[in-house]
């Protein structure tokens, strides 16, 4: 039977510095960045690097295994900069974090950093991502159909 998830993720950022992000569940973004003029990040410029999922976010960032990559395709002139979004094991499981890091990594595609999902979806669950806050680049709505059994 296909499970259903249905997810909104308030996302924070962007931050420059791995010490703003929480040790604790949740999805993050990482992306290529610059200021514009009033010295503000500038969702215009922002290209999707990577996407992922940790139950302790900020350790995850402060020693990612794909930083190298991300550090090779950032633009020139451009900033790595990071935006999270809490998912609380108390309502969430890694499995539940894995479907959503999935959904969005799909629709994404293809991302520069990171291989899982980056291509198609291809889970049993069936997902609905919802974003708001400062979810810019990705959409408001994601919707990942469950693979057949």
């Amino acid at each position: 039977m296909t499970r259903e998830l249905d997810v909104t993720l308030d996302w924070q950022g962007p931050y420059s510095d791995v010490g703003s992000i929480p040790q604790q569940a949740g999805i993050y973004m990482i992306l290529s960045g610059k200021k514009n003029t009033n010295g503000q990040w500038d969702p215009v410029t922002y290209k999707i690097l990577d996407i992922g999922q940790s139950g302790r976010t900020g350790k995850r960032l402060a020693d990612h295994d794909r930083e190298t990559c991300w550090n090779d395709n950032v633009e020139n002139d451009a900033a790595i900069l990071m935006k999270y979004a809490l998912m609380p094991t108390a309502e969430y499981s890694e499995k539940d974090r894995r479907a959503v890091e999935c959904c969005l990594r799909a629709h994404s595609h293809p991302l520069p950093c990171g291989t899982e999902c980056n291509s198609e979806y291809a889970l049993e669950e069936s997902v609905t991502v919802n974003n708001k806050g400062k979810y810019r680049p990705l959409r408001r709505t994601y919707i990942c159909a469950g693979a057949e059994e």
